[in-house]
């Protein structure tokens, strides 16, 4: 299964001015045990209280516009996310500058949570 979200393409200074591209890019969702291992080999504090899905069943209907809550959601697609970088390298892929991209952003954080919770639920 895959989700879509809007990556920083280009971000830099020119001529004085800011110069800023983004691009939506195709992400594959694992929802094997590994995003789990995955979980607590990057979050072992949380994941000494709770499993992955706990953490991200609460964090579901929490609103993205809360800059915590949108970190916290990212720790949960990070880890369902076959990627080959770590936490910072990947909140670098994205902006929270910009009200505009942060707004799609927050939509398509939603969109991929449903994507994975929606998945998980019928494979059972």
């Amino acid at each position: 299964m895959k989700v879509i979200l809007p990556f920083v393409k280009k971000d830099e200074f020119k001529d004085g001015k800011r110069i800023f591209e983004t691009e939506d890019r195709s992400v594959d969702i694992d929802n094997t045990l590994v995003s789990q291992m995955r979980w607590e080999a990057n979050f072992p504090e949380i994941a000494a209280r709770e499993s992955i899905v706990d953490y991200a069943m609460r964090l579901k209907g929490e609103s993205g516009e809360n800059v915590s809550v949108l970190i916290s959601k990212l720790k949960v697609l990070f880890c369902f996310f076959k990627l080959d970088v770590d936490f910072v390298s990947f909140l670098k892929m994205f902006d929270f500058s910009q009200r505009e991209y942060v707004e799609g952003l927050i939509e398509k954080i939603s969109e991929a949570f449903n994507a994975i919770f929606e998945g998980a639920a019928e494979k059972n």
